[in-house]
Parts: structure tokens; sequence; C-alpha cells
């Protein structure tokens, strides 16, 4: 090679901090990539959205009770650690980078990569090179030893194309394309809008994979953005579509629902874009965001359908899955943002808040249900429904319902049986609250039947129900009736081995009132403490309690002791479901008495089934989770595993078996 051959290819690299900065970030993400094969990754993807899905399912039920919402001190420590985390992270960064070469002269000799810094000569031999990487406008010669040489595009102009080929036919590598800035849009590309709507949303996919490359596939211009946004709404009308049924008609009050995230969207990028000092960075990332989120939109409509396919033994598992997802989309939208960016390390942080500030966290606060489809409106079936409610009501005026409940509820108290001496047994009270809606009334016969077969209950259950179909044949549901129920029932159970199951089925209020109503008469308000103090009264020591209704997680402080086992079908803060007037059960109790008490008699057992089933069911039909709540006394556990193991062997017959299921004294007792 002749001396101007030499000098040809002779660089003299000037190199900020911060581009350094890269070339080290970019050194340590390929010491510990680990390559396998493509499987592997979809594996350990889905494993770690199970793992964070239920990591926010632990932290949804066991911070209720932090003052300011579970999620709020959460959050909070998040996002310290994330800030301090960066800071040290960027601190270590950039006293490393300070220590690489910030000016050299790098020459390409045929045997060696030549190295000249403060005047001291290093040769690379060729081998030595691992890979040549290129990020944005930097290219990185990545050396075996884990160095790396920064290598600023803008220092190899104006021949930096041969310059490159003689590099990688050299060190025998190719370059690699790193994060790359979305292309600049050209005439070519504005004439063709449905072909870069395919690639952007190809690039909505890799970004969804925090695939580095994926940006160099946006698309980037303001009709695109439009194009984008307009196929997001299209795509979540159709999912609306699916979800609520073909018989169902356009609801244009939903428009805003579907629309709330693009406002927030812009003002996401916006801001991101402003922590970088520079505004024409928000173009690259508001279309970056729509991407992956249209992806993301995809998979989870495609799994609120898909997943009640699977029968609930998978429902713990979709439920996990479903939230795990829904957390690795926030985090993928992030990354998504810094790359389309090209954010560096220290502005990165601007990306993290702005998404968690400005794009979730609205959403997640404010965004109501509304639909862009709602069932469709029979007028003629609303009349219809419209008389008989009318006539409804009109039963509950009758004269004769004064002198008929009194006597309907001294019957039903005087029918009930009392406990037998040596035998743990369950009592049953079933109380349907609100008259307004048949759902009620079917779930608390239901619940009855259930525990009359399958829980040996047979004269040991009562049910107190407000519905104007049954005032003159069931006993209606008052403060009064109740206490009365409770006290009949503390007389007839043997306080030491059995338990009494209290049911409660209807509506509930935030100031964790449940709900007795009957039209026209006005009843007492049942609240925690009045329950608690009408319990205590009756002395009745073991208790199960299972209150479905809206907030009924607000029971559970009141209520929770040693000697009982509470359940409710929600948070304190939350809206149970299901309550619909032609249903046959709400979703809490389906799962928990329909289903999951048909196959098992452990009640901490079938609360576990149920909550799983109820979380697919809700995310299934676009329903805020429920959240059900559970709190066992340590007291009462025994006694309820003990009656378990009695209907275990009533189930599989007496004989032997019993004498291999119940202790001695229990056999003897018999």
């Amino acid at each position: 090679m002749t001396d101007s051959d030499t000098l040809a290819h002779t660089l003299a690299v000037s190199t900020t901090v911060e581009q350094r900065m890269v070339g080290v970030r970019a050194v340590t993400q390929r010491v510990q990539r680990v390559g396998g094969a493509p499987w592997r990754s979809i594996v350990a993807m889905l494993a770690l959205w199970m793992v964070i899905g239920a990591l926010v399912g632990f932290f949804g039920a066991e911070m209720k009770a932090l003052p300011g919402g579970q999620w709020l001190p959460l959050v909070v420590v998040v996002l310290v650690f994330i800030v301090l985390m960066q800071r040290a992270q960027g601190k270590v960064l950039r006293r490393v980078s300070a220590q690489q070469p910030g000016e050299f002269q790098l020459t390409l000799a045929d045997e060696a990569l030549v190295v000249v810094h403060a005047g001291a000569t290093t040769r690379l031999q060729w081998p030595s090179v691992a890979a040549l990487e290129r990020i944005g406008d930097l290219l990185l010669i990545h050396l075996n030893t884990c160095d790396v040489l920064t290598v600023p595009l803008a220092c190899v102009e104006p021949d930096a194309d041969a310059w490159l080929a003689r590099l990688e036919t050299l060190s025998g590598h190719h370059v690699t394309i790193g994060a790359v800035p979305p292309p600049e849009p050209d005439a070519a590309d504005q004439a063709r809008p449905w072909r870069d709507l395919f690639s952007n949303l190809a690039a909505g996919v890799g970004l969804l994979l925090v695939r580095a490359k994926a940006t160099a596939r946006l698309k980037v211009s303001p009709a695109q953005l439009v194009w984008l946004l307009l196929f997001d709404l299209l795509l979540i009308a159709f999912g609306n579509w699916l979800l609520v049924g073909t018989d169902s008609e356009f609801n244009r009050y939903g428009m805003a629902s579907a629309m709330f995230w693009v406002p927030l969207l812009l003002l996401t990028a916006w801001a991101s874009a402003r922590a970088a000092d520079d505004d024409r960075k928000m173009l690259p990332g508001a279309v970056a965001l729509v991407a992956v989120g249209i992806v993301g939109t995809c998979i989870q409509y495609a799994a609120i359908l898909g997943f009640p396919l699977l029968g609930e033994g998978f429902a713990m598992a979709s439920a996990y899955l479903y939230w795990g997802f829904v957390a690795w989309l926030v985090i993928a939208s992030i990354v998504a943002l810094a790359r389309a960016q090209q954010l560096l390390p220290e502005q990165r942080m601007g990306a993290v808040l702005a998404v968690l500030g400005l794009l979730i966290a609205p959403q997640w606060l404010f965004k109501d249900n509304s639909s862009l489809w709602i069932p469709h409106y029979d007028e003629t079936a609303a009349a219809a429904e419209s008389d008989a409610a009318q006539a409804r009501y009109a039963a509950v005026t009758h004269e004769a319902i004064l002198y008929t409940q009194p006597a309907l509820l001294d019957d039903a108290l005087a029918a009930i049986a009392p406990g037998r001496l040596g035998v743990p047994e369950l009592f049953v009270l079933s109380v349907g609250g609100h008259a307004n809606q048949d759902v009620f009334l079917r779930e608390v016969r239901a619940v009855d039947t259930l525990f009359r077969e399958r829980f040996d209950a047979e004269g040991r259950s009562l049910v107190l129900v407000n519905n104007p179909a049954t005032v003159n044949t069931l006993p209606i549901a008052s403060v009064t009736a109740l206490a009365r129920s409770l006290k009949v029932f503390g007389q007839r159970m043997n306080a030491d081995e059995d338990v009494l199951v209290v049911f409660l089925t209807s509506h509930g209020s935030e100031e964790h009132r449940f709900d007795l109503s009957l039209w026209p008469y006005r009843f007492d308000e049942l609240t925690p403490e009045v329950l608690r103090h009408q319990l205590d009264a009756a002395g009745i020591r073991y208790r199960a309690l299972i209150v479905s209704a809206c907030y009924s997680g607000g029971f559970v402080p009141a209520l929770a002791d040693p000697n009982t086992l509470v359940m409710t079908a929600s948070r304190a803060d939350r809206n149970s479901h299901g309550c619909s007037h032609s249903a046959d059960w709400t979703f809490f109790g389906r799962a928990l008495f329909n289903e999951a008490l048909r196959d098992t008699y452990a009640f901490d057992t079938a609360f576990t089934q149920a909550s799983a089933a109820v979380a697919v069911r809700e995310a299934a039909e676009g329903y805020d989770p429920s959240e059900p709540q559970i709190a066992l006394g340590e007291a009462v556990a025994p006694v309820l595993t003990a009656i378990e193991r009695r209907l275990q062997v009533n189930a599989m017959g007496q004989g032997q078996m019993a004498e291999t299921v119940l202790p001695a004294s229990r056999v003897a007792a018999r």
C-alpha cells in the first residue's frame, strides 16, 4: 500500500462524552446479549408477562389498606427507584466514558487497525475486532477485549461508503444496524400511503418486541400519523363490535372514550421531545407510540375474545398473562418513544415520566368504558318490560302483605332444625336485598338449593328476599328480619362446631351500605357494623360471610376476626358486575357457587378459582377488575376443614372410607 492509500484511509476522530456513552452502553448490551432460538424468546416473554401479572395481582390484593389507594404508593416507589437507578447508571456511564479516548487517529492498514492516541500507537490485529455496529450517526468498532472505538460518521465524510466497505473487508464483519432514527419522508413516500402504513404496522410489531432495528421501518409524516390514528379507531370499533355482538347499534357517545388517548399521546410525544430540547422529535415519537399501541390493542382484543375459550382451568394463568402483557405494553411504549426520538441516556427519564404521567395515568384514572356499540334497543320489548315492572310494584302494595309477612317469617324460623351434637354442620342464611332485579332472587334460591343438596344443609337454611313476585311466599329481607333470623340461628346451632354461612347479594354503595329495598317500603340501613352487632348479639361464634355487591370489600375490616371467614365480590372501592335483571347469576355468584363450589367443599380454594374466573370474564367483557377480597380467620379455618372432610366422606359413602378420613374421636361421636 502506498503512503497516499494509507492517508486516504486515516481518520482524525473527535468524540464527545455523550457519544462515547452510547458506545459504552452498546458494549454492555452486547456482552449481556444471549443468543437463542426464537421460541425461547417467546417462552421467556410469556413467562415475564405472567410474573408481572402475578405482581400486579399481589399488589392489588395486599396493598388495599394503604392510604391514598393501593396504586399510589407503588407508583411513587417505582418512580423513585427508576430515577435513582437512572441517575446512578448515568453517573457510571459518564465516568467510564470520560476515561475513553476522546480524540485519536484511526488508520485502516492491511495487517491491523492502527490507533494513535496521545502520541502512543496501538496496532490492533484484525481478528481482535469482534463486531461493527451502527447506532444513529455513530459507528462502533467492538473489540474482543470488550472495549469499543466510537467513530462519528461525520468524520468519514465524504468517502463514507468506500471507508466502510474497506473496514468490512479487512475486519471480516458486516456493519449491523442498531437503534437508528426513522428515515426522513420524501416525495415518493407521500405517494404510497398504504405501503407506508403497513411498514409502520410492521415497525409496531418490532417495537412491541423491543427490537432496536424496528425504528428503521417507521415512516414518519403527519399524513401517516393521521392514517395510523384512523386505523386505530377502526380497530377499536371492530373490537367493540365483536365484544357486544352483531345485534348492536353504533353509539356516538362512545367516540369520546375511543378517542380519549389521542390528545394524551400527542402531549406525551411533545413532552418527551421538550425534555430532549428538540421539538422536531415530537412527530417520530407520536408515530412510534401509535404503531406499538395498535399492535398492543390487537393482542388485547385477541386475548379478551380467546381466553374464555380455554376454559376455567386456565383462568388464573390467563389473568396473569393479560395483566403481564398490559405492563409489558407500557414498558415497550417507553422504549419505543425513547428510540424513535433518539434520546440520550440522560434524556430517557423524560420519556418514562411522559408515558407514565401523561399517557397511562389519565387513561387509568379518568377514562370511562363507554363502547362504540351498544345492544340494539327494542322499543316494543322496552314497553312490555315497563308494563311488567308496573305490575310487579303494584303487587307489593296489597293490604294482605302486612299480615302475611310476619307469619311467613315465623313459619320459616320454626322450621330450622337444631344442630346435631358432635357433627360439624353448616347453617345457611341467604339474603337477596334489591327488589328491582330478579337476578338476586334467582341467586339466593340457587345458593339455598346448592347448600341443601351438596352441603347437607337441608332443614338448616333460610331465604330472605325482596322481590314483588315472592312477597306472598317468602319472608322479606329487612334489618329487623335479619336480626330475628340470626337470633334463631344462634339458638339452634352448636356454637363450638357449627358454622353459619350468610350470603348477601344486592347492590352496594361507596359508603359500604348494603341495599335492602322493596318499593314503596323504607327499611333500615344495613352496614358492616350493623351486621357485626347482630351476629355478636345472636351469640354465633363461627361465621362464613359472603357479600356479593359493589364496594363490598368495605365489609371486610368490620367483620373479619379469627372466628370469621369473609369473602366479598369486589374491593372496597370497586364495582362488582353482572347485576342484570335477566341474568341467573352475578359474575361472582356464578364463579363461586355455580362453578367452584360444585367442584370443591373448601371455601378458600373455591374463592381462588372464582376470583381468577371473574378476572378473565371481566377482561373479556371490558369491565374494570372488581378484585374480590377474602379474610380467613385462623380459628374458623379448622372448623371449616372438619366440615369439608365430613362432606367428602358423605359424598364417597360411609364405612371404611369414613374411618380413614375422619379422626377417631369424630368416628366415635358419630
